[in-house]
């Protein structure tokens, strides 16, 4: 129902993000638990809320497993710990909270049950794992969660340490902790000095009966490699066409690359990889071997010297409910049954998460009743309510977890059964355009004035962005190198975007020089597979210098030869 990869940024790939607050600015990758990471803060303040894609209910056969990959190495001081809270929506309008806290500095796990925001304050079921304190590296942890008919919970941990071992934490309930019939509001996360990936809350039939089948072990391969995110985004802007054309524009706007290799791994790689002038090869392509033909090309004034990139700021930028979704059904849902209602979407809205249970239908609640009568009390904990998109669609669902008939009725026959929000942008401040600058006196002596205008379409919006951005372009392109096109080699699957391979050629262009990889073709056909590659040099051969010309003397104004 949730899941949050982490892999440079806190959206949901299943679930909506609700709020952030604290520093996300800081991303790891040589020390994250498997690609990449968000590192917390220190004093613990590193949060985020989300709604799951389904709010399920707390009285259904299922049990709740949440988890996360977690790495330790070199944290040795400030908040090392790691909430994960379900807040609860219930009949009696308070929130109940279930926390998972994991935490490192004391050697402790510890699940929380209560009516106070802050877990300490709360009844606890508590576990000391010694390790915790003494092990650094890769740590999976996971906590399963089921309710008692009285509402009583349970948690039982489990914990994959970065030596292999695994340890099952044995079943305990906060003494006096109980939550009523009820669905889950959100689910909040914090992060002390941790760094982490791979969140996830799963509703499952019965709790991951192994180490292998908590961590998924075997069950999955890794298929993407990324490089750290440098680019912030508050809004995504608007795209249309395939997900490969949202991902090509994105590579666009901050210069960077993507990718499927030979072996199917997604590779994405930022404009970083441009910033330093290389000194060795990944690959050597020659003509006594790869090249069979290819063309070089350097013209004097192909560079660019004066970089503007534009940036949208949408600080000021809110988003507003555009409509409401609104139905007056009066639907019976027999135990263990399900029904949908499809709203149709505008083009300016965004995802829509699933309402609420409650007995007033306000602004994303949907209501359900023991019976089909006006005075039929309202029925909390027993429908779980979810929203996905369908064939341009917002598709409700519900399904009834309980033992008995329960109806989505309004109030009254005529009386709205659901309402949902259809958010958007607001109609007030629009997103205000600036440009960042970056220029190189030196070339621009030599070579003139050459600019360059860069806009990524929405995609940069901040300024620290766009000024990395024009930097790179400029560094990039402030001297004219030679350009290689139509490199047409052996197909090597082994050549990738952005790659720095060494080009000899003795037969033709008499070359021994380092490029990067800037575009590759592969093609087939009945005779075999044809490779052809662009390259950049990555060097440039030096300033005009006018070498072995003597300017005429200045002549005086009428004299005679």
């Amino acid at each position: 129902m949730l899941y949050a990869s982490m892999h440079g940024g806190a959206a949901a790939d299943i679930g909506y993000l609700e709020s952030l607050s604290g520093d996300w600015s800081r991303w790891s990758k040589g020390r994250a638990p498997w690609e990449c990471a968000v590192q917390g803060a220190s004093a613990g303040t590193t949060k985020a809320t989300y709604i799951p894609e389904t709010r399920t209910v707390n009285r259904s056969t299922d049990g709740l497993w949440y988890e996360v990959w977690l790495d330790n190495t070199d944290v040795v001081s400030g908040d090392r710990s790691i909430d994960l809270t379900i807040t609860w929506s219930t009949a009696d309008a308070v929130a109940r909270y279930t926390t998972m806290r994991v935490d490192f500095a004391a050697s402790t796990v510890v699940g929380y049950c209560g009516t106070n925001t802050d877990p300490t304050k709360n009844p606890a079921a508590k576990w000391t794992v010694t390790d915790l304190g003494g092990q650094r590296g890769r740590w999976h942890v996971g906590m399963w969660l089921t309710f008692a008919t009285s509402g009583a919970p349970t948690f039982a941990g489990h914990i994959t340490y970065p030596d292999g071992r695994a340890l099952d934490l044995a079943p305990g309930t906060p003494v006096g902790a109980a939550v009523p019939a009820g669905c889950i509001a959100n689910i909040a996360l914090r992060i002390g000095g941790v760094r982490a990936e791979a969140l996830q809350v799963a509703q499952l039939p019965r709790k991951p009966a192994s180490a292998d089948e908590a961590t998924q072990h075997g069950r999955w391969a890794k298929t993407a490699v990324l490089d750290a995110p440098d680019i912030p985004l508050r809004v995504i802007p608007a795209v249309s066409g395939t997900a490969w054309d949202a991902i090509t524009a994105i590579a666009k706007a901050t210069v960077s690359t993507a990718e499927f290799d030979a072996r199917g791994v997604f590779r994405w790689r930022t404009h970083s990889r441009w910033a330093t002038a290389p000194t060795k090869e990944d690959l050597t392509v020659t003509s006594r071997r790869e090249i069979a033909s290819l063309t070089i090309a350097e013209e004097i004034d192909a560079c660019r010297n004066h970089i503007a990139v534009k940036w949208a700021n949408w600080q000021r930028v809110k988003a507003d409910v555009l409509r409401e979704m609104q139905a007056v059904n009066a639907v019976e849902l027999k135990p263990g049954a399900s029904s949908a209602i499809a709203f149709t979407v505008g083009d300016g809205e965004y995802d829509t998460p699933p309402p609420a249970t409650w007995d007033d239908v306000l602004t994303n609640v949907v209501r359900f009743t023991s019976g089909n009568t006006d005075n039929a009390p309202v029925v909390h904990g027993a429908v779980e309510v979810s929203t996905r998109r369908e064939n341009g669609a917002v598709v409700l669902g519900m399904r009834n977890r309980s033992t008995s008939s329960v109806w989505l009725r309004g109030k009254t026959l005529t009386g709205l059964s659901v309402s949902m929000a259809a958010p958007a942008l607001g109609s007030g401040a629009a997103p205000a355009d600036h440009w960042s600058m970056s220029w190189n006196a030196t070339s621009q002596r030599a070579y003139g004035v050459q600019s360059f205008d860069h806009d990524p379409n929405g995609w940069v919006q901040d300024s620290g962005s766009a000024d990395r951005l024009a930097t790179a372009l400029r560094i990039a392109g402030q001297y004219p190198a030679p350009v290689l096109t139509s490199v047409e080699v052996l197909a090597d699957p082994r050549i990738r975007l952005g790659d720095v391979v060494r080009v000899e050629d003795t037969t033709g262009a008499d070359l021994d020089t380092l490029a990067w990889v800037v575009g590759i073709r592969t093609e087939g056909s009945p005779e075999g597979v044809r490779q052809t590659l662009t390259l950049r040099g990555t060097a440039f051969n030096g300033l005009p210098a006018d070498e072995g010309l003597t300017p005429d003397p200045p002549v005086a104004p009428g004299t005679t030869p």
